[in-house]
């Protein structure tokens, strides 16, 4: 029987740490032993080694030299700050890309949409937040700025670690959330090539996402800055 490709491996481990990260069966700070993880995946260390160091570049994971690794712990602070940059930078995304909006990128938004409502009839995280992901970087893509992309992209990383600990996904129902009705007004807003209404819709979105966050608990969990 020919061995399984090194990288098939690294895949494999890959998406079992990260579903029992997602599945919040590893909670922020707790240590990822590689000896436990191999065990965990049914493979060696090598590929649970790769596999740590994509979810850190991720932000899942953060690896400490001569320390190991553990599970990404933002603070409330963190998250704070990730959310209070996002709002001016994905607002100027939203009103530039309503003055350039086409077919291509509003259908890209909405089969993002589509997706990210599925996701929470299926109770899918991990396609959740690629959904979500999805969704804003292709507004911010449509503003046609490099930059501005970049530090969206930056920000994205810190708030989708957040999703993944903190959000109350499993509580929701598609029917009652605001996130996928919210991107659908923003979705009508470009439709329209408003860049008024659409800079407003992104402010509004970005600050109901943060306001639906339990601050309290997770400075309680976290610890407070």
């Amino acid at each position: 029987m020919e061995k399984e490709p090194r990288s098939n491996l690294e895949d494999i481990a890959y998406r079992k740490i990260r579903s029992a990260i997602l599945a919040r069966a590893l909670r922020p700070g707790a240590r990822l032993a590689e000896p436990a993880l191999a065990g965990m995946t049914g493979m060696s260390r090598t590929p649970v080694r790769a596999a740590l160091r994509r979810l850190a570049a991720e932000g899942l994971v953060t690896i400490t030299p001569n320390q190991g690794a553990v599970v990404s712990a933002p603070s409330a602070k963190d998250i704070r700050d990730a959310y209070i940059t996002r709002e001016p930078l994905e607002a100027l995304a939203a009103r530039l890309a309503a003055e350039t909006a086409d077919e291509n990128g509003l259908l890209r938004l909405k089969e993002a949409a589509e997706k990210e409502a599925q996701t929470l009839r299926d109770r899918n995280l991990s396609e959740y937040i690629e959904a979500n992901s999805d969704f804003h970087l292709t507004v911010a893509g449509m503003s046609d700025n490099k930059p501005l992309l970049a530090a969206i992209q930056n920000c994205l990383a810190l708030t989708n670690v957040c999703l993944a600990f903190f959000d109350p996904f499993y509580e929701v129902r598609v029917e009652e959330s605001r996130s996928n009705w919210e991107h659908r007004l923003l979705i009508e807003a470009l439709q329209a090539r408003d860049p008024f209404w659409a800079e407003a819709a992104m402010r509004v979105h970005i600050r109901s996402s943060f306001a639906y966050l339990d601050i309290a608990k997770i400075e309680r969990e976290m610890g407070a800055p």
